[in-house]
């Protein structure tokens, strides 16, 4: 018998879920090679937390006061084959997993949608009107309406959060967007299942429920050749939904419109270093121009992640007066295109409220460089249950 427990993947995702006064834990993956979600007691917790690769049954049943050949922990290895037969644990079983998924998305030339029929409906009739309504547009209508047609933004910086709790951050953002004259769309956000490169660039198309957005694939292989520390693989794109709704709200918004992307998810590595952030710059500063189109760039980024769910000790009601004080002085930069100053402020804290747009928004506006910036929309979302809150914006970038 192996005597060490298996690790749990790192990319595996737990939550609290409370049913009948009772609660469990659930995993879930993000890139759904293993089964599930699934739900377990959440007295399983500190079992989960000996998956790491190096704690043997023997002192895990030493810790535990019981005996290692006991029916105790033969009850904990047959739960451990479970998951690591449902491939939450690293081993031969996920691998393999792995490799068979990876082969199926490697062989798509496009991306489906992995938010309709959950933040959104799939079915294009129901989605059009849910659209339309989170929009403020008239019923049906989805192109042609409202917009500046003198002062079109260079960049909108929209929120990447459930729609349906942010209606009225989203539409000041897109709005503006309308009747825009883009030919290309530099689609550029957070990413939440990939931190080991800085950029992570996909060639395929994006399927909505009113149609495929197509990707500019010469500029995408440009930038393979020519941004710093792209990833090796798209498979991040698989279960992302900060361009999935920010695409999806744009096909709706400009209609039969043709228009191309490029798709981008960005990490913190991309702001590591000067150079890699320079590099980064004029990369995509030489692939905009080298298309010769009208473009926009929609950055997709929320702002403060506090409370428990994402770790700290404090509820989140305790934090929200410091997260709009701290949200402010971010915004007030942002107002005035001070990209060093965004940086500058964020980077004072220590990353204390997990700005999720930091990366792409500095990014886009170093290669930008707009002259300001409008606050279109602020709020703050709380969520009761994990005593956690997350606030967002939209802001709107003109020359």
């Amino acid at each position: 018998m192996h005597d060490i427990l298996p690790a749990l993947r790192v990319d595996i995702q737990l939550s609290v879920h409370t049913e009948d006064g009772e609660q469990f834990l659930v995993l879930s993956d993000p890139f759904s090679i293993a089964d599930g979600p699934i739900m377990v007691n959440v007295d399983m917790l500190d079992l989960l937390q000996a998956c790491d690769g190096e704690t043997t049954y023997h002192a895990l049943a030493q810790a535990s006061s019981v005996d290692p050949d006991g029916a105790e922990i033969m009850r904990v290895r047959a739960f451990i084959q479970e998951l690591s037969s449902l491939g939450y644990l690293e081993g031969d079983g996920f691998l393999a997993r792995q490799t068979a998924i990876e082969a199926e998305w490697d062989s798509r030339a496009e991306r489906p949608t992995v938010c309709a029929g959950t933040t959104y409906p799939a079915d294009p009739t129901e989605a059009a009107e849910f659209f339309s309504t989170v929009l403020g547009l008239p019923s049906g209508s989805s192109h042609n309406v409202g917009g500046d047609t003198h002062d079109y933004p260079r960049a909108v910086l929209v929120p990447h959060i459930d729609y349906r709790v942010a209606p009225h951050v989203y539409a000041p953002g897109f709005l503006p967007l309308a009747n825009h004259p883009a030919e290309l769309v530099i689609a550029i956000g957070t990413s939440h299942y990939w931190s080991d490169d800085a950029f992570i660039l996909t060639a395929k198309h994006y399927q909505t429920p009113f149609g495929t957005v197509q990707t500019d694939t010469n500029l995408v292989n440009m930038l393979r050749q020519t941004l710093p520390g792209v990833a090796p693989t798209d498979v991040a794109h698989r279960p992302e939904h900060s361009l999935e709704l920010h695409l999806t709200a744009l096909k709706h918004l400009w209609g039969d419109k043709p228009f191309r992307v490029v798709p981008i998810l960005v990490t913190m590595a991309a702001c590591e270093t000067p150079e890699t952030l320079q590099r980064a710059v004029d990369a995509l500063r030489a692939a905009v121009a080298s298309s010769g189109a009208s473009t926009v760039w929609c950055i997709s980024g929320d702002l403060a992640h506090v409370g428990r769910k994402f770790g700290d000790a404090e509820p989140a009601d305790v934090l929200i007066d410091s997260v709009r004080v701290a949200d402010a002085a971010v915004l007030r930069h942002l107002e005035q295109a001070d990209v060093r100053g965004y940086d500058a402020e964020i980077s004072a804290t220590d990353h204390q409220f997990r700005i999720c747009g930091y990366a792409p928004t500095v990014v886009a506006l170093q290669a930008l460089t707009p002259a300001r910036g409008t606050v279109a929309a602020y709020d703050v979302w709380h969520e009761t249950e994990t005593a956690s809150a997350v606030s967002f914006a939209s802001v709107v970038f003109h020359d």
